[in-house]
């Protein structure tokens, strides 16, 4: 699983470079500036996210750009781990309006409170969510236009950083089921897509 999304990051850039050849820098009228990259004029932007083993879960993401191909995100959602903390840094291999990237990052699940019940075929169990911490490798594309509009896709890979997060309270799940325990709470492929909008004059 893991050379599959590695390839299909590699794929990804690849296509992505041949694409953003011939890209013109943003000319930002609304500022009076001419041929700066996107990022350098629009600094800062705010985007709802949804995905699986994202940052956030399905949550809200503020951007801000430290320069013209290096910017950090944090934000705040849901998820199947509880409410979810993240942040992550990435480097973008251009510095026009549509660019791959890649991106390292960590955020942490809360956990679930309550006891959850799962009964299927007559085999009865409960179990609970503990505190989940991940850390996460992606590779994406993003673009930014002229008028701020944000868009980002992210694909990658997530690291659960302790042996398990979830517990069982009673009963005793199949092995099937726990498979599709570690599938849903554990590590796993990191697939994200954010819409937003960037906003600040950088010069």
């Amino acid at each position: 699983m893991r050379n599959i999304v590695i390839f299909a990051i590699l794929f990804t850039m690849l296509f992505s470079f041949e694409t953003v050849k011939a890209q013109d820098y943003t000319a930002n009228k609304v500022f009076g500036i001419e041929d700066l990259a996107p990022r350098e004029v629009r600094r800062n932007a705010i985007s709802g996210s949804l995905g699986w083993n994202g940052i956030t879960g399905v949550g809200v993401v503020y951007h801000n750009y430290l320069n013209k191909q290096m910017g950090i995100e944090a934000g705040i959602g849901l998820s199947s781990t509880g409410t979810k903390f993240g942040g992550r840094f990435s480097y973008y291999f251009m510095d026009k309006k549509f660019s791959p990237f890649v991106a390292l990052g960590f955020n942490y699940g809360t956990g679930l409170r309550s006891a959850l019940e799962y009964n299927t075929n007559g085999n009865s169990y409960t179990y609970t969510i503990n505190a989940s911490p991940f850390t996460q490798i992606t590779g994406g594309i993003e673009y930014i236009s002229n008028g701020g509009f944000l868009f980002k896709a992210n694909l990658g890979y997530a690291i659960l950083l302790k042996e398990s997060n979830y517990e069982i309270l009673s009963g005793s799940p199949t092995a099937d089921e726990r498979l599709a325990m570690d599938i849903a709470f554990g590590s796993g492929i990191v697939m994200e897509v954010s819409f937003g909008y960037a906003f600040g004059n950088g010069k």
